[in-house]
């Protein structure tokens, strides 16, 4: 027998309604990109960047239980509450990427993020020190785990918190929690995100196609393994704070991408690989601040990852 579940969450979604002729805008290449830029953008790159049209902030207060997923709630709202509330989603499982959004204004994958990791007992006032300064950080961040069963049991009036909702930061917003991820996708497309092996076949003593022509030992294999994990779901540009915030930057997610084929060892474009990301919005544009690294769905070490490709370019 299932347990009647008595508590509650609060959802605060940063909605959002764009123009009618914001639909008719041209696309690709990224919106924050300078008009030199190899990678796209240009001179109304500012204008598509700033939302046009109606924005507010509504709240959703549903049953919930610590372990329910923030898409889990979005999915009773949108069945039960509110029909209007747009998201993409898709597997529900981490694997697909396409349910990104900024929770709490952490970018993360909604399907893998649950309301007992992210909701938020609101507070009457900022907590302010002796000299007017605001406290930062997490005080119960090395605090012990508690069961689920004595979370619910000591709530107060049965609310788990507040979790607050905005679409993928560094995106121009299209719908709601629905960001236009298509800059990140044709700056990808630009850095020819497949293999490029020299077109000859390799052939048997007999004369037949050698079915071992691509064949690699493990060493090679690892080079570029954990980079072919990337989903491309945009968490990492939306943490950086070079893309997400303007600068002309063709972004990790390309990076990445890049340096997938660049540690390839059947691969026989690496230099010109090097050559098209060796530019002032390429490699020289990542700041190391790796801030890429903290979110990543699929594991990658993507500051790292950066960290070694810009080394890579700078001693060839």
């Amino acid at each position: 027998m299932v347990e009647a579940n008595n508590t509650t969450v609060t959802l605060q979604v940063h909605r959002f309604t764009p123009r009618p002729e914001r639909a008719e805008r041209a696309r690709g290449g990224s919106p924050f990109a300078k008009k030199s830029s190899p990678f796209g953008g240009g001179s109304d790159s500012a204008a598509r960047r700033r939302p046009r049209g109606k924005q507010w902030v509504q709240e959703y207060t549903i049953p919930a239980r610590p372990s329910d997923t923030v898409l889990d709630c979005l999915l009773t709202i949108k069945r039960t509450i509110d029909p209007t509330l747009a998201f993409r989603y898709s597997c529900g499982h981490g694997m697909c990427g396409s349910d990104a959004a900024a929770i709490n204004g952490t970018p993360t994958l909604l399907c893998t993020a649950t309301v007992r990791d992210w909701a938020k007992q609101p507070s009457t006032a900022p907590e302010v020190d002796d000299e007017g300064f605001r406290r930062t950080g997490d005080e119960t961040a090395n605090e012990p785990d508690v069961p689920a069963e004595n979370v619910e049991n000591n709530i107060p009036d049965g609310s788990l918190g507040v979790i607050e909702l905005a679409s993928l930061p560094g995106f121009p917003p299209q719908r709601d929690l629905i960001a236009d991820i298509d800059p990140m996708l044709n700056q990808i497309r630009k850095l020819t995100p497949y293999l490029q092996a020299d077109g000859v076949l390799a052939t048997t003593a007999e004369g037949k196609v050698d079915v071992f022509e691509y064949l690699q030992n493990p060493e090679q294999l690892a080079k570029y393994e954990t980079l072919s994990n990337c989903i491309a779901c945009g968490v990492c540009e939306g943490a950086c704070p070079v893309y997400a915030g303007g600068d002309a930057f063709v972004g990790p997610a390309a990076l990445i991408w890049a340096s997938r084929f660049i540690n390839d060892s059947r691969d026989t474009k690496a230099m010109d690989r090097m050559d098209a990301i060796d530019t002032a919005d390429g490699v020289a544009g990542c700041q190391s601040v790796r801030a890429c690294s903290r979110h990543c769905p699929r594991g990658i070490d993507v500051g790292e990852e950066m960290w070694q490709i810009v080394a890579k370019v700078r001693e060839r």
